[in-house]
């Protein structure tokens, strides 16, 4: 299992900050709602530069939550249509499906609890099989929303339906708050990397 310990500096409408790990193997993603993403690696002054529209601030679920996307978990802005609902218990399950055909995904089913918070959201392909299984849990309040402090996302592929696993847990949050991260820069002398190499990095893998 992959644990990714992140915190995130956000301002609505403008640019986000992730930082993620401790000590020197700390390093930064710095995005924007235009689709324009850097990664750096302070411990050795090195940069990736992501293409553009391969991520921006709207795909971090911090942002997801803060621009009041958090009830469907942003599944209407990526193109899924809402179908029916029913009760589990305690928990009430709604249905979606992709609005165009072709996609490996065919449906999603997302639970919420009492509160109406997001807990699970599982992702089901064309033979009814589980594409990615996401839990989400401590919640806390924030500036005027509820967010999931705790994320485990198991992604399952292969006939051999191996799987992997990763936790994230958020800290630190900090949202439409002017601090040093806000107005954080990466050095201009800071050398550019392949993306290759960035993307390997971010992964974990």
């Amino acid at each position: 299992m992959r644990v990714a310990d992140k915190k995130l500096y956000y301002t609505r409408g403008s640019r986000l900050i992730v930082s993620f790990g401790n000590g020197p193997s700390t390093y930064y993603m710095l995005s924007n709602p235009f689709g324009g993403t850097d990664i750096y690696y302070p411990g050795k002054n090195e940069l990736a530069v992501l293409d553009p529209g391969m991520f921006n601030t709207s795909d971090e679920l911090l942002c997801i939550f803060a621009d009041g996307q958090g009830s469907d978990l942003g599944l209407s802005r990526e193109g899924y249509a809402f179908k029916s609902t029913f009760k589990d218990g305690d928990y009430t399950v709604r249905r979606y499906e992709p609005l165009k055909s072709g996609s490996m995904c065919a449906m999603v089913q997302l639970a919420l609890d009492s509160s109406y918070h997001p807990v699970s959201c599982f992702y089901y392909d064309k033979k009814g099989q589980v594409i990615t299984k996401t839990y989400l849990s401590h919640y806390t309040e924030l500036k005027g929303f509820h967010f999931p402090m705790r994320v485990t996302e198991i992604s399952y592929f292969g006939e051999q339906r191996d799987s992997t696993v990763r936790l994230d847990i958020y800290s630190n949050l900090r949202i439409d708050e002017r601090e040093d991260m806000h107005d954080f820069k990466v050095p201009s002398d800071a050398v550019v990397i392949d993306i290759k190499k960035g993307l390997k990095d971010f992964k974990g893998k």
